[in-house]
């Protein structure tokens, strides 16, 4: 999401007659595109925009932006401005008339096709903002507003211009995609997700993310039955232990998520499962701590992003007692990090000898003569090429596996 809210920045600002500078030296605006989900995010981007404050004319936008509002002109006076999460599209205007001013207050979004694109063959594109659930650890409703649907018609409309570019892969996003619904046309996501499959030139559907509580059957046939949906699921689990899921305000119990997982493999036993697993809650005792560790073994992820908790302001799991200490954080986060790298690792080789379908989308840089692919399921699968084969999509059989790394050769 941050790296399409860039991309609309900067689309915005070259259809305003401005040029993305060649670096930063070269610059007369420095734009930092913030994120708050984690403290160290926050640590980074307040040391850069010291720096970059010295000599340039620096605007913060994004997350950071939102939550911090007249705290961040009152610590860099010098800010040309701030512009939070609902003004990306007006970036222009601030560029022009912002001079210390903020930008965070009014809900001001429009979608247009000013987007500038690193990539011409994957691309993102929101179909909603924001999230109503209120996780007692997350600070995304605080900065991202409540939940916000754009009319299928527009997110149509953008899909097939993508497709007449030849883009072959999109990723819809949101931060919680299955609470996605189009009032006008009464369109929820299942259905979206069949409607952007009939665009010619689409090869790839992608989407990310889902809440567990809202998985419905019905996405899940949806994915099944249509054959250019990636068979990937992004579900983030966060604990195994029922009390600490209560504590994290997160509306499902462990049984309720091994019942979604195990209904996504009844009807596609090929389908990719990912997930986020938060360690060291406030309050989340060795036992709880266990009954997670029991479901990462259940659960067998293809991969997760493991994260020890970080306290945010202004959610109410700041007020929470029983913190657990930085060396046991780091002692479960690693245990649960060699679990999981032992199951991708033991995924990732049943993937020898089988063909993939797959789009070959960049050179890799480590591997001199050489091309990268991604399936389906997400796996990166490395191939003998140079860039005549980039945008092709291909059938390759694998042989090899190396960590998350796939190696193989084309088919067909």
């Amino acid at each position: 999401m941050n790296t399409y809210d860039s991309e609309r920045m900067a689309g915005e600002l070259s259809a305003a007659g401005y040029e993305l500078a060649g670096s930063e030296a070269q610059s007369d605006y420095v734009i930092v595109n913030t994120c708050s989900v984690r403290q160290h995010a926050e640590d980074r981007a307040m040391s850069f925009i010291g720096a970059a404050v010295k000599d340039k004319k620096v605007i913060v936008a994004g997350c950071m932006a939102q939550r911090m509002k007249e705290e961040l002109l009152t610590k860099f006076p010098r800010l040309h401005a701030v512009v939070g999460t609902f003004n990306f599209s007006n970036i222009a205007d601030v560029m022009e008339y912002g001079r210390s001013k903020l930008y965070v207050d009014d809900i001001n979004e429009r979608y247009t096709k000013n987007l500038k694109r690193a990539d011409k063959l994957r691309a993102s594109v929101a179909v909603m903002q924001g999230c109503d659930n209120f996780c007692s650890y997350c600070i995304v409703p605080y900065v991202r507003g409540r939940e916000r649907s754009r009319e299928a018609a527009g997110i149509m409309d953008e899909l097939r211009s993508l497709a007449s570019e030849g883009f072959k892969e999109i990723t819809l996003l949101g931060q919680n995609v299955n609470s996605y619904f189009d009032k006008t046309s009464g369109m929820d996501f299942a259905a979206l997700l069949r409607e952007a499959a009939k665009i010619q030139g689409l090869e790839f559907i992608r989407f990310m993310t889902s809440h567990p509580k809202d998985l419905s059957d019905e996405l899940i046939s949806a994915i099944a039955q249509t054959p250019k949906v990636c068979r990937h699921i992004h579900l983030p689990m966060q604990a195994g232990s029922d009390r600490v899921l209560e504590l994290m305000n997160r509306k499902y119990t462990a049984a309720w998520y091994s019942g979604r997982i195990d209904k996504i493999r009844e009807i596609m036993p090929d389908c990719a499962v990912t997930s986020d697993i938060l360690v060291g809650f406030p309050g989340e005792t060795e036992e709880d701590f266990s009954r997670t560790v029991e479901m990462v073994e259940r659960s067998r992820f293809d991969a997760a992003y493991i994260f020890k908790y970080s306290l945010r302001k202004g959610t109410k799991a700041e007020a929470m007692g029983g913190s657990v200490s930085e060396k046991e954080k780091l002692k479960r986060l690693n245990i649960v990090l060699e679990i999981q790298k032992k199951i991708s690792e033991d995924i990732t080789k049943q993937y020898i000898g089988r063909p993939i379908k797959a789009l070959i989308y960049t050179k890799s840089l480590w591997e001199p003569g050489f091309v990268e692919a991604i399936a389906g399921s997400s796996k990166k699968i490395l191939i003998s090429g140079g860039s005549e084969l980039i945008g092709r999509i291909v059938m390759i059989k694998i042989k090899s596996a190396k960590g998350a790394m796939l190696s193989g050769e084309i088919t067909g």
